[in-house]
């Protein structure tokens, strides 16, 4: 694999809007990270074309070959057609191999190529990033945080590993002086931003095919931190305690946040049975209402149309992130109130034959717990059939009790082979570690069952599926595809 810190970065980049002159090449361009930076370039008005290996030369891939209304993706194979669109600055996701012959072609014909994370640092180089990092929450804590800057009329550019649901796209070319960035540990990309503000939603293990140790992970957390100039803030979670270990020893100004009243900023419970209007606080369905508070002083309440404590979290979180940019506390409640949340987090996909479908992008067994135990608040006296897709073998292996113990909380388990990304693993292997993990789980009381595939999840539905269940698709990969195939029954019925 490429390391991303040895690649050359001598490029030029223009940190404002472009003049329209030359073409991005972006290598691995469907992936969520290089879809988010292809937004924000075609937003700035340049010209971008991508290659991926989901589009088959002949254009009959699993994905299209054009992303509608924006750029151009050809098969890696079609190096011709590729240079025909004469690109000058190459950008290449971290998931693509050195190996990948596309590259290694580039670099014989003289090509200077740059890792996604140096390309995108470069290219917001004139702003002020703000940059958001930990092992759960950073996606929604990004989209949580330029929603409420958008809302104060910032107009901040911002590049977020999911869709948001009220943009409808996860990267965004702002004409504003900051940048909202979502920022990831894994392989170090962090260490290429340039931060003036960082929020850490919390440190747990995780990457296992990265990072050796939890000490060489939290060293690079260290590590990212020590990025932030002299008049730099970290914003961490007081409630993590490798977060808050990290932070005593990062030398700059720290601001806090908790679920537990001990931090800087606060999400209080409020008691239902007061008579004072300001502690009311409420739960129902998705929605949810929490009380704000720095250190002692109440400011208000918080109303949040995402369900979940996790959520309330990250909420905090974009709160203190947004008063550290200059948002006042009134006008970042507003804006966090306008939040709808984003795609594959416990995203409500429909109502069909009486079921509820909720997709959810969790993979890690603290991501699951959560999912799941959200589901029993919103859905009570609900059955819950959980459909996981593990993803990587090193990750299960390192996790195995900690994925039973969260698979528990459903009521049924229906368990995919492992997906072994950027991992060399056999069909045979991938089935038999997803059928110990279900092993496991009977044996612990719970009911689960080994899926081959999503077809065979699909008639698993079919056969045992009843109104009044609720359905949740976890995982990092390919779940997401079992509601797109339902809604397609749905309209083959209908027109029918």
């Amino acid at each position: 694999m490429i390391n991303p810190l040895m690649e050359n970065t001598q490029l030029t980049f223009r940190s404002a809007a472009a003049t329209n002159s030359g073409t991005w090449l972006l290598i691995g361009a469907l992936g969520a990270g290089m879809r988010a930076f292809a937004d924000m370039l075609l937003d700035a008005g340049e010209s971008v074309v991508g290659t991926d290996q989901e589009v088959s030369p002949d254009g009959s891939g699993k994905r299209p070959s054009t992303e509608p209304g924006k750029f151009k993706v050809f098969s890696p194979e079609c190096v011709d057609q590729v240079l025909a669109t004469s690109p000058n600055r190459v950008v290449y996701s971290t998931a693509v191999p050195d190996s990948s012959p596309l590259l290694q072609r580039l670099r014989s014909l003289n090509f200077n190529l740059m890792s996604l994370p140096a390309a995108l640092s470069h290219f917001l180089q004139s702003q002020t990033q703000v940059c958001v990092a930990g092992t759960h929450g950073k996606t929604t804590t990004s989209g949580m945080t330029w929603n409420i800057l958008q809302h104060a009329g910032v107009n901040p550019s911002a590049y977020v590993g999911g869709v948001m649901k009220n943009q409808m796209r996860s990267g965004v070319y702002g004409a504003g002086r900051m940048a909202v960035l979502e920022s990831c540990e894994y392989r170090r990309s962090f260490l290429h931003l340039s931060p003036k503000t960082i929020v850490l939603t919390g440190i747990e293990s995780d990457h296992f095919d990265c990072f050796s140790s939890p000490s060489d992970c939290d060293q690079t957390f260290s590590d990212f931190i020590s990025r932030l100039p002299a008049d730099g803030t970290l914003i961490y979670n007081q409630d993590c305690v490798r977060a808050a270990t990290v932070a005593a020893t990062c030398g700059r100004r720290t601001v806090s946040f908790s679920l537990r009243s001990c931090g800087d900023w606060n999400a209080v419970p409020c008691d239902e049975n007061s008579s004072d209007s300001l502690r009311t606080c409420s739960s129902r369905g998705t929605q949810q209402t929490f009380l704000i508070r720095n250190k002692t002083t109440d400011l208000g309440l918080v109303h949040l149309q995402v369900p979940g404590i996790h959520n309330r979290q990250n909420a905090v979180a974009a709160i203190a992130a947004a008063v550290e940019c200059g948002v006042t506390v009134e006008t970042a409640i507003r804006g966090i109130a306008e939040f709808s949340g984003m795609q594959r987090r416990f995203e409500h996909r429909g109502q069909m034959y009486g079921i509820d479908w909720i997709d959810d992008y969790a993979h890690h067994p603290t991501a699951i717990q959560a999912t799941l135990q959200t589901a029993r608040t919103i859905f009570p006296n609900r059955r819950i059939i959980a459909v996981f897709e593990p993803h990587q073998l090193s990750r299960l292996s390192a996790l195995f009790d900690d994925f039973r113990s969260a698979l528990l909380l459903a009521d049924e388990c229906l368990i995919l082979p492992v997906l072994p990304a950027r991992e060399n693993a056999s069909k045979a292997q991938c089935n038999r570690v997803s059928g110990t993990l279900v092993r496991s789980i009977s044996e612990s009381g719970g009911i689960a069952f080994l899926m081959t595939n999503l077809d065979q999840v699909l008639r698993r539905l079919d056969h045992s599926g009843r109104p009044g269940d609720v359905v949740i698709t976890m995982g990092a990969g390919r779940t997401y595809q079992i509601h797109d195939e339902i809604h397609r029954r749905l309209q083959r019925n209908s027109a029918a």
